[in-house]
């Protein structure tokens, strides 16, 4: 029997692939020259999935998005917390059985949220890229990539 749990957690994958580090945005650094990448989703939304399955198969994105910046995955509608991001406090809207929180609300612009929805924000608070809908890997790693490299230019 541990012989087959053992084939089938090799099989998918399980062992051999390193687990993603993400942050909340509770648990971030206080000082930080790392860009932070913010995925916004939801667990109803299928494109979230497709996006979130193909991150997963890519090590080389996972490496990056360990390694290069601070990565926080953000569900719109189950984080009710309060969020103290950028010196604002967001809180979570209910409407009934659901809901949404603010700061979704602020990273969709203020409109109706599309998912996923991509910010990427560098160590003083600028939006570097911004992105509704699927994203390559391809396009990602190097949105990364750039982000980081513009991190350290600007310390320097």
């Amino acid at each position: 029997m541990k012989i087959i749990t053992f084939i089938l957690l090799m099989s998918f994958g399980i062992l051999n692939s390193q687990e993603l580090k993400t942050y909340s945005f509770q648990n971030l650094p206080e000082e930080s020259d790392k860009p932070i990448l913010i995925y916004m989703k939801t667990n109803w939304c299928s494109v979230c999935k497709i996006q979130m399955h193909q991150m997963e198969k890519d090590l080389e994105l996972e490496k990056l998005l360990n390694e290069k910046i601070h990565f926080i995955i953000f569900d719109a509608e189950k984080t009710k917390e309060k969020i103290e991001f950028l010196d604002k406090t967001y809180l979570y809207i209910s409407n009934g059985n659901s809901g949404i929180h603010e700061l979704a609300m602020e990273f969709s612009r203020n409109q109706k949220p599309i998912y996923p929805t991509w910010v990427l924000i560098d160590s003083q608070a600028k939006v570097l890229f911004y992105q509704q809908g699927l994203i390559d890997n391809e396009i990602l790693k190097s949105i990364i990539h750039n982000s980081t490299q513009l991190s350290v230019a600007l310390k320097n």
